[in-house]
């Protein structure tokens, strides 16, 4: 479905709905009440907030409600330490329900494509579909180098997770304490981004400010939330993605670094009936920008 309609007077909502405890979700809402409704699930540290350009974009162009959510720990919801990567299908289970929707696309980006590679294994019969944009495979699933072409800071992270949980959870914190010192703020993202800041759309100011509000939003009160998202990569999903049976559609950088391609060739490999677009010419920065217009039309026809 592709029509133009029009956003003027949409607003961002936030609705609070009770999670499969009994705990209070907030979850926020733009776009049309009868728009075919996709969930953002946000990357690591993330946050509910929605980039406003897109959402209004998905809205008037595709027809979309775009909805997010906040995951255990992140602005102010209570920590839920152990969590795994299925256990957000409780939460998408319960939110739906609560807002009355039978039916659902999934989006996750980086750390939360994850999350949405769960929630289609897990709930079929809730998920219409799922586009991912360089989200990461399993840990320790067969044929995957999990930390091939990456840094070595990364690949360093990981076997200290393995061998020195002590001293990886004390560097954790100390990079969080750096990234909100320094990606705390619109200045520190255009600093990061060097060269290319403002040479395209992903690399922008007003990127810059949203991305610097979602570190405020997710680092602020701490790095637990980050953490367990990071524990969660790293250990058994709950769930097996070669078992999934809804749509998928995947988006991967050849030169992302953050989350190295890698882990899209698993996915394309694995995932049954997966259409995947490895992109020569996207990184970790510019591939869900570039290609977030193509996701939209593709959910916009699912049913």
């Amino acid at each position: 479905m592709v029509g133009f309609v029009s956003s003027a007077g949409m607003e961002t909502v936030t609705h609070v709905v009770p999670g499969a405890d009994g705990e209070l979700i907030s979850v926020e809402e733009f776009g049309a009440p009868d728009g075919k409704p996709v969930l953002v699930h946000p990357g690591s540290p993330g946050s509910r907030r929605l980039f406003r350009p897109d959402a209004e974009l998905a809205a008037r162009r595709y027809g979309l409600r775009l909805l997010s959510y906040d995951r255990p720990g992140y602005r102010g919801r209570p920590r839920r330490e152990g969590r795994r990567i299925a256990d957000a299908a409780a939460d998408v289970r319960s939110l739906a329900a609560a807002l009355g929707i039978e039916r659902l696309g999934m989006w996750g980006f980086s750390g939360g494509g994850s999350y949405a590679l769960a929630c289609a294994a897990v709930l079929p019969e809730l998920v219409t579909g799922a586009a991912v944009f360089a989200g990461f495979a399993p840990y320790g699933a067969p044929g995957l180098d999990f930390c091939a072409g990456t840094t070595p800071e990364f690949a360093h992270e990981v076997e200290l997770f393995f061998t020195d949980r002590e001293t990886a959870r004390e560097h954790w914190k100390q990079d969080a304490d750096r990234l909100l010192a320094t990606l705390g703020t619109p200045e520190g993202w255009v600093a990061r981004w060097g060269d290319a800041a403002g040479t395209d759309d992903a690399r922008s100011w007003p990127v810059a400010r949203h991305l610097a509000a979602i570190m405020r939003d997710s680092l602020s009160d701490g790095d637990d939330a980050w953490w367990d998202d990071w524990a969660a990569t790293l250990t058994p999903w709950g769930c097996d993605p070669t078992s999934i049976r809804v749509p998928v559609r995947l988006w991967h950088g050849v030169h992302d670094r953050a989350v190295p391609i890698v882990n899209g060739r698993w996915l394309a490999a694995h995932v049954p009936g997966i259409v995947a677009h490895l992109i020569d010419s996207a990184d970790h920065t510019n591939v869900e920008h570039d290609n977030r217009e193509a996701a939209y039309a593709w959910l916009s026809e699912l049913s």
